[in-house]
């Protein structure tokens, strides 16, 4: 992968993400709902915010790769760069590590202003952001996927809807129920509960849990890059 090519691209799709108004309404529905949690639910006292961090960093790690990706990608053919880009011999890896760049960063952003709204302890913080972007990563060439099934940017929200949804319920109740349970430990939503959970508490990140939840978020990610890779090449232009 060219540097110079992917450090231009970085800065025409994160300027492109600011200038849209659509995704940074989505950037901003994390924080949103955190706010409205602690208001909502201020009243329960012990406990609060740690339900209001793990519900809410999951509303980011799910909102940002499967639904503002797709609306990146889907602008590019929209606006019928996709093809240029490709005729230039830009590389799937090199158009998709700056949008997956950029998209981490929002993610990263959203993430951090959920933990210090929620008021996670400072010491774990670098911890929570490295567990936010393993669990993010992999999402990404989900959404990345999706933004080149979709035609333009409105069809690309319909199609990111029910994925947004497909990565952010699991997690959220897989408490109420043991099938939900058993599904929700292949997505990388449920890795980041359970790993961070782990490391706040100070428990081995070794330990069998751990390790299937690391080895989950490995496989979306190295899964997804070879998906995607065999997607951009077939129908990157037309699909």
């Amino acid at each position: 992968m060219n540097g110079k090519i992917i450090r231009t691209l970085f800065k025409k799709d994160l300027k492109s993400c600011l200038t849209n108004k659509t995704i940074l309404l989505s950037v901003l529905i994390p924080v949103f709902f955190c706010l409205l949690y602690r208001f909502l639910f201020s009243g329960l006292g012990e406990g609060l915010e740690d339900f209001v961090l793990n519900a809410c960093a999951v509303f980011a790690i799910s909102i940002v790769p499967t639904s503002i990706l797709p609306v990146m990608i889907a602008e590019e053919k929209e606006k019928y760069t996709l093809r240029s880009l490709m005729l230039a011999r830009v590389s799937g890896g090199e158009f998709l590590f700056s949008k997956i760049a950029v998209c981490l960063l929002l993610t990263l952003a959203d993430a951090a202003a959920v933990y210090f709204l929620s008021a996670g302890r400072p010491e774990d913080f670098l911890m929570y952001t490295a567990i936010i972007l393993l669990s993010s990563a992999g999402l990404c060439f989900l959404g990345a996927i999706a933004g080149l099934t979709a035609k333009d940017q409105a069809s690309a929200g319909t199609i990111s809807a029910p994925l947004t949804l497909l990565a952010m319920l699991p997690p959220l109740f897989a408490g109420f129920n043991d099938t939900i349970g058993k599904i929700a430990v292949i997505f990388p939503t449920t890795s980041y509960q359970t790993l961070f959970t782990s490391a706040s508490s100070d428990s081995s990140l070794t330990s069998g849990r751990n390790l299937a939840a690391l080895a989950v978020c490995a496989v979306w990610i190295i899964g997804g890059a070879v998906l995607f890779n065999l997607f951009y090449r077939k129908k990157g232009v037309d699909c």
